[in-house]
């Protein structure tokens, strides 16, 4: 009986330790600790980026991706068909520049505002990658670190969206509008 004991603690010890090291912090707009922390993970990717955002047009951030995207870093971005349309959107500039992009066919809207990189970070919140959301909107932003569960789920959103839209409807769209 002791030693059943004893290895019960010894797994929660264990289950509890690697949570202890997951990381979470938030920021809040207006201010630059949003767009910072994203360039941040922008910068030091090494492998992938998976990005589900609303709208892109935040200049610190579409350099940040493109140098990424320089260095041979995977990048796919899902977003809104309306917000890619706009006048200010950089969806259009990023596709012509060779992203994989893909804009939403399935859903009256893509309002996700998340990404993941390199499985291991994972941004999410209200805050849309845009100078607005930067300087003048109230907005929010939360970052996970190292932690598994919560990273997994988003990445597994992220391909269910991404299969869930196809790159023949996007590609359709980029070419009605000149792309």
């Amino acid at each position: 009986m002791k030693l059943n004991k004893l290895i019960i603690y010894f797994i929660s010890f264990l289950f509890w330790s690697t949570q202890a090291f997951a990381l979470e912090y938030v920021f809040f707009s207006p201010s630059s600790q949003c767009e910072d922390e994203i360039v941040r993970l922008i910068n030091q990717s090494q492998d992938k980026i998976d990005i589900a955002v609303y709208a892109i047009n935040n200049d610190n951030i579409v350099n940040a991706l493109k140098q990424a995207y320089r260095r041979g870093i995977k990048i796919r971005i899902l977003t809104d068909r309306l917000q890619a349309g706009n006048k200010s959107s950089k969806v259009k500039e990023l596709y012509a520049f060779g992203f994989d992009i893909k804009v939403n066919s399935k859903y009256k809207i893509e309002h996700n505002k998340f990404a993941v990189f390199d499985d291991k970070y994972v941004s999410s919140g209200s805050y849309n990658w845009t100078n607005p959301a930067t300087h003048k909107n109230s907005e929010n932003c939360i970052f996970f670190e190292d932690n598994q569960p919560i990273i997994q789920a988003y990445q597994n959103h992220f391909n269910q969206l991404w299969q869930l839209n196809t790159k023949e409807k996007s590609d359709a769209w980029f070419g009605k509008h000149n792309i």
